[in-house]
């Protein structure tokens, strides 16, 4: 089933993505909002190439091809850090995006990368 979709990715197929050099993007669906101490949106995560011409979406399993939703900022971070992230940057506002290297990567920033403009 995955050979008949080549652009999403399992967590254990980016994990492999990112020892090869992908980036992690984190994508904001839904704007966050805050309900007392905790907030919450939509947040989906994507596995980009670094030259951005290659990019997988995280699902869910390989038997049920579905997006993997993050629905509060906490589980979010915890997905990153699990991931190997150091720091996070969370987008905000609808449509925002942020990219993450894995750490360990020769020459990679344990943290947020800056997307160059095209």
């Amino acid at each position: 089933m995955i050979e008949e979709a080549p652009n999403v990715v399992t967590e254990e197929g980016l994990r492999s993505l990112l020892a090869d050099g992908y980036l992690i993007e984190v994508v904001c669906r839904e704007a966050a909002e805050r309900r007392h101490n905790s907030w919450y949106g939509i947040w989906v995560v994507r596995a980009v190439a670094e030259d951005g011409r290659d990019d997988k979406m995280l699902v869910t399993s390989r038997s049920y091809l579905k997006v993997r939703e993050f629905r509060t900022i906490v589980g979010l971070v915890s997905f990153l850090a699990d991931m190997g992230c150091k720091t996070a940057s969370i987008p905000l506002e609808d449509g925002g995006r942020e990219r993450h290297a894995a750490p360990g990567r020769p020459g990679a920033i344990n943290g947020p990368v800056v997307a160059k403009d095209s």
